[in-house]
């Protein structure tokens, strides 16, 4: 840290080339590659207001544009075009939801929010198309939707975020609660690195915290509480020790050491660059390392008790989060000598939201379930009637279910299913499965 009056002391050692950067609040990161003393390091200030006539930089690889991002960035490109931010406005199942149409391109089948809200159609733009402009028609219809616009929450849109504006998380959604900043004339990118000095990038500690999430990842919509991760996170064990979304989401694959090699990346240590496909590995690996499985069991006579501990453990939500309609499955399955089926004599059942292949079978659902006004369950979130009844794991928890076996138990079968959405979707919408196994394992009983 420089004096109050920016004057600051550097040790170098003989003949040491090294480049020396600086950065203030309000500046564009500065750099001199240090000569004789003294030492003069000057920063220029960042614009004074957003340019809102700002085209945005198209984020996919194209020789005829230079400027596009994975021109350079290629790898992150990768990461990003994996991931669901690439997908917020085109993404097949969203567009389903929103128009009330069929993966096949039916239309009038199953939910429709632009059908059943069109007046409220408009707040899914603001985190699902951030980069459309208050003005564009399209905002009030996602289908019609083009352009860079449509590539979603893109690199562009998020490394222009200068900070947080007015409003409350939850209430204030997506653009509406970023502070933008877009230059007049040539670029400007904000970002977690505070010596990136090519005269167009200032840094901000915001990307390293919870808060940069928030906009989006929190919010009530038409009175219900759709997303709620951050919240979820404050209310953790993780947020009290100081650990952010980004500490795990954007944790650092530990191979890569240049976001822009052969063109003008500088070689850092793998621990500094985080990944954007914001899953350390995958979606199943990331679940697997928050849950763990245990099964117990105690003889008693003519029957067999079965304990299923579930124990999150390293996270930093509750389980499942992110959109209102995600689940999480705990199917028990029992079998005798030579894997012939057994039905516990006691033990939770699953309800008819899991679907009917699941209802009445031996499990737990593990979910927000949602009434309409007429008590149908499921129901999309724009009928919702009441709040949410809520079964979902808690962080750092561990909860316990018991099953009742005959004597003949020889082993039990525990599997986790993660769903997207409910089976009941699925199959209105003739969506193809997207059930995501955690865990299969099957735990040997005590002869």
């Amino acid at each position: 840290l420089s004096d109050r009056t920016g004057r600051f002391r550097v040790e170098m050692h003989p003949g040491e080339e090294r480049r020396l950067t600086g950065w203030k609040e309000g500046y564009l990161i500065g750099g001199i590659t240090p000569g004789r003393a003294p030492l003069r390091l000057t920063l220029e200030p960042l614009p004074a207001e957003d340019n809102p006539e700002y085209h945005w930089v198209d984020p996919d690889p194209d020789p005829a544009e230079p400027h596009n991002c994975a021109n350079c960035h290629r790898a992150l490109h990768a990461e990003w075009a994996e991931g669901g931010h690439a997908r917020s406005a085109r993404g097949r199942r969203f567009q389903n939801l929103y128009a009330g149409t069929t993966w096949s391109g039916k239309s009038k089948a199953g939910w429709s929010l632009l059908d059943e809200h069109p007046l409220g159609a408009a707040v899914c733009a603001s985190c699902h198309a951030p980069a459309l402009e208050p003005g564009d028609p399209a905002q009030f219809d996602l289908t019609q939707i083009g352009g860079t616009a449509a590539k979603g929450v893109h690199c562009d849109y998020c490394h222009k975020i200068s900070g947080l504006g007015a409003g409350n998380f939850g209430l204030t959604h997506g653009r509406y609660m970023l502070q933008l900043l877009r230059p007049q004339e040539g670029q400007l990118f904000f970002g977690p690195l505070d010596d990136v000095d090519r005269g167009e990038d200032s840094y901000s500690p915001l990307y390293r915290e919870s808060r940069y999430c928030a906009a989006c990842h929190e919010g009530v919509v038409f009175g219900v509480h759709v997303y709620s991760t951050y919240s979820e996170w404050r209310a953790s064990p993780a947020a009290r020790q100081g650990q952010q979304c980004q500490d795990c989401h954007m944790k650092p694959t530990g191979h890569r050491t240049n976001i822009a090699p052969g063109h003008g990346g500088v070689t850092r240590a793998p621990h500094t660059l985080g990944n954007h496909r914001f899953f350390a590995g995958s979606q199943a690996e990331m679940l697997q390392q928050a849950l763990q499985v245990d099964v117990g069991f105690d003889r008693q006579g003519t029957s067999v008790e079965a304990r299923v501990q579930i124990r999150t453990k390293q996270v930093g939500h509750r389980i499942p989060t992110g959109f209102i309609d995600r689940q999480l499955l705990l199917l028990v399955t029992g079998a005798a000598e030579n894997q012939v089926p057994l039905r516990p004599l006691q033990g939770p059942l699953l309800p008819a939201e899991a679907g009917v292949a699941l209802q009445g079978t031996p499990g737990k659902l593990f979910a927000r379930i949602l009434k309409d006004e007429q008590g149908r369950s499921p129901a999309p979130f724009w009928r919702v009637a009441s709040d949410p009844i809520d079964t979902r794991l808690r962080p750092e928890e561990t909860e316990t279910f018991r099953y009742v076996f005959p004597a003949t138990l020889r082993t039990v079968r525990i599997r986790l299913v993660h769903r997207r959405f409910w089976d009941e979707t699925t199959r209105s919408k003739g969506w193809p499965d997207s059930d995501l196994v955690v865990l299969d394992r099957s735990f040997p009983s005590a002869p």
